[in-house]
């Protein structure tokens, strides 16, 4: 799974990716009205992921604010 990447454009995912570790490789805004965000694939982000939408994950509750601000900076910000 080396050099693969993860891309989702559903924010909150992208959130929990980022709160859980996962390294983003960048954001893609050639499209204006939705964004995506490529990560850097890891062996376990299919279960992760399914954690989260089944209500299972969990993750340091401030982290995951913190993360949410992060990618909103990010998003919004023209350096990324």
């Amino acid at each position: 799974m080396e050099n693969q990447n993860f891309q989702t454009s559903d924010f909150y995912s992208a959130v929990f990716l980022l709160a859980s570790k996962y390294k983003l490789i960048k954001i893609d805004k050639t499209n204006s009205r939705r964004f995506c965000f490529v990560f850097q694939d890891q062996e376990n982000r299919a279960k992760l992921l399914e954690d989260f939408f089944n209500g299972t994950a969990q993750v340091e509750p401030r982290q995951f604010v913190s993360s949410i601000k992060e990618l909103k900076t990010l998003m919004y910000n023209d350096a990324f």
